[in-house]
């Protein structure tokens, strides 16, 4: 299987009450593991993410399930777990491309003659990352190649990577002023691009498959469940069931078209662009249908004694066919 997974906080900041995370198998588009942990069950809320995902790969190994890919954030936490603990196992685990970007180029450079490359930056991470057969030491040499391309040299003799595959750039297609060799600018970007940890980070980028998925199923857990408002444990857990059915039931809608059966799209103006554009695809409408607390359940997926009634955490985890015995007790 080849699985995405990313933690998400039911409230801003450092004291999150609960912690949820989600896998995803990008193959299917499919959510295939919810789970929530309070924050008293660990030291402190920082060591959630770990736990969670410990708790979603268990029921993986408790049934000979083997996972060949893993794509997760750069938490060193997880990291070193799925090093040590997966690794043996033949998982091959990789850092998302957008969380690299994000967490290192943009934040880190604080330089103003850096202004106008951050999105070449961070295509370049991207293109860096596009190695089908994810080869580290041709994704070191590409990325290792920025430092000299801001500079106008394009010739990097490095065995992988000798020089750029653009053509000449003039007119129209340059539209950034060249850094000049030793300006503050130029080692500046050269500081930031080439510590030696996210060197190493950049080693391990996925070539393939990214958490875009996780983060779209976060963002559908909003119209569940709110930040803003405080849930119960049992109301937390099951609202994040219902999104996932949800989600499950659209994530793969075909493509909307206009009655000459030509494929919609529309222009989108996303906030982290902050005023920039996009095209995307329009989808099909939402389909909304009966909740599946209320669908009728095989009782022998519930446990002796249970109602979907009396208990509706249990009977939205048996429509998902998340096994009994992980689910959680209901709480105050």
């Amino acid at each position: 299987m080849m699985l995405s997974g990313d933690c998400r906080s039911d409230s801003l900041g450092h004291c999150s009450k609960y912690g949820s995370y989600t896998i995803i198998e990008e193959r299917l588009n499919k959510v295939i593991d919810v789970q929530l942990v309070q924050s008293s069950e660990v030291p402190n809320s920082s060591w959630c993410e770990l736990e969670r995902l410990k708790r979603s790969i268990r029921p993986f190994s408790d049934n000979d399930m083997s996972v060949d890919v893993l794509v997760t954030d750069r938490n060193r936490q997880v990291a070193k777990w799925v090093r040590e603990q997966l690794g043996p196992q033949g998982t091959r685990h990789f850092y998302d491309v957008w969380h690299c970007g994000k967490g290192n180029i943009l934040i880190q450079s604080g330089c103003e003659d850096l202004v106008l490359w951050r999105q070449s930056i961070v295509n370049h991470l991207w293109t860096a990352a596009s190695t089908p057969d994810a080869n580290p030491h041709l994704m070191e040499a590409k990325w290792k190649s920025l430092v000299n391309h801001a500079q106008d040299i394009h010739k990097h003799g490095t065995q992988g990577f000798p020089s750029c595959l653009h053509p000449p750039l003039v007119g129209q297609d340059r539209n950034k002023q060249w850094l000049v060799p030793g300006s503050g600018a130029a080692v500046k970007l050269e500081q930031v691009a080439c510590q030696p940890m996210f060197v190493k980070d950049v080693r391990q980028l996925s070539p393939q498959h990214q958490t875009h998925s996780v983060e779209a199923f976060h963002s559908l857990i909003l119209k569940f469940a709110p930040k803003h408002t405080g849930f119960s444990y049992l109301g937390m857990y099951t609202k994040l069931l219902l999104a996932a059915l949800h989600y499950n039931s659209n994530g793969n809608r075909d493509m909307a078209r206009t009655k000459a059966g030509v494929d919609r799209y529309a222009a989108r103006y996303p906030r982290f662009k902050k005023g920039g554009w996009s095209v995307q695809p329009v989808k099909d409408k939402l389909t909304y249908g009966k909740s599946p607390v209320t669908a009728p359940v095989p009782p022998l997926l519930l446990p002796a004694g249970s109602s979907p009634e009396r208990e509706p955490h249990l009977a939205a985890a048996a429509v998902l066919r998340l096994p009994i015995s992980n689910q959680p007790s209901p709480r105050a």
